[in-house]
């Protein structure tokens, strides 16, 4: 595992090639223009486990942190290239201000701005960047002075202790304007297996509906899958969904009853397998299974010939609606 950059130290007597570290440093660039985050990141951490103090490597390692949410560590980052000198100040300190926002240090991203215009350092076209940064930080910290929150409700220890419906309500009473400080507690709480799956949808949705950059791993049912907050799928506008509604439709075109019914029991598992859609299976064996079990409802008969594991699927989901509905 990568450790943080505090943990980094010189590597002492070790002989470096000459070329490595350029080597490394273009490789990271490279990956960081490409958008890459992820791997840019690694690749500039192995450059500074040589040189700790390369400005270029520093400023574009703390620029990856800051995309990939990492917000803590990038302060630190840039905390320690502004003592180094950036080799782009004006961006350097942009960024670092824009992290200071992310962590909720108002008023040091207001002292840090308030520098820069009495330091008469930026072009007039900066200026008004920079004038623009200042008054959505005034408006940030009015917004997050009014928020009160009981943050220990949000440790994952005492969430789960909540009755389904009770995590529920705690997460939709959020304000947007916690989401970003509340982050790591949030995916925590989504991780944790004993949360109730339709609040981790939820929070999945908030998260992502406020473009919050975060890694969060969702167990639910035989699932289990990493996903970037980021791109998170849509839950009914994609594809894959559409295409098996439109099999429900097509399947059931003269049977209006039936496809409403299907479909208002297609819809409820939408949310509650979110993120998942139904992985593993086709679109065609999907809808068909959902119509197999509505059939069975109805019958008592079961006349489905496609994959059991699909159709247990199916029934774990309503069994768990029966439990967590009383």
């Amino acid at each position: 595992m990568r450790k943080k950059y505090r943990e980094l130290q010189r590597k002492g007597n070790v002989i470096v090639f000459p070329n490595t570290i350029n080597r490394l440093l273009t490789e990271g660039m490279a990956l960081l223009k490409e958008e890459n985050y992820e791997d840019a990141r690694d690749k500039l951490y192995q450059v500074l486990s040589y040189e700790p103090e390369h400005a270029g490597a520093l400023g574009a390692y703390a620029y990856c942190l800051f995309e990939l949410g990492e917000y803590e560590e990038a302060l630190e980052v840039c905390r320690e290239l502004l003592k180094v000198g950036p080799v782009h100040y004006l961006e350097t300190m942009e960024l670092y201000i824009s992290i200071l926002m992310q962590v909720r240090e108002f008023e040091e991203a207001e002292r840090m701005i308030e520098v820069l215009i009495e330091e008469k350092v930026l072009p007039e076209e900066r200026l008004a960047q920079f004038l623009q940064l200042r008054d959505l930080n005034e408006r940030i910290a009015e917004k997050n002075a009014n928020v009160k929150i009981d943050l220990t409700q949000y440790v994952p220890e005492n969430f789960i202790k909540l009755s389904p419906h009770e995590q529920e309500r705690l997460i939709m009473d959020l304000p947007p304007a916690s989401y970003d400080m509340l982050k790591n507690s949030l995916v925590d709480i989504v991780q944790h297996p004993e949360t109730d799956l339709l609040t981790k949808t939820y929070i999945l949705f908030m998260l992502h509906q406020e473009k919050v950059k975060a890694r969060v791993t969702v167990e639910k049912f035989h699932y289990d899958k990493e996903f970037s907050v980021a791109n998170l799928p849509d839950p009914i506008n994609n594809p894959r969904v559409q295409d098996i509604k439109r099999m429900m439709e097509e399947m059931l075109e003269k049977d209006p009853t039936r496809l409403e019914m299907v479909q208002e029991l297609f819809e409820r598992h939408i949310y509650l397998f979110y993120p998942f859609q139904w992985d593993g299976y086709d679109e065609a064996e999907v809808a068909d299974v959902y119509l197999s079990y509505l059939d069975q409802l109805f019958t008592g008969e079961m006349n489905f010939s496609g994959d059991s594991e699909l159709m247990s699927l199916i029934f774990q989901a309503e069994q768990w609606f029966e439990l967590r509905n009383g």
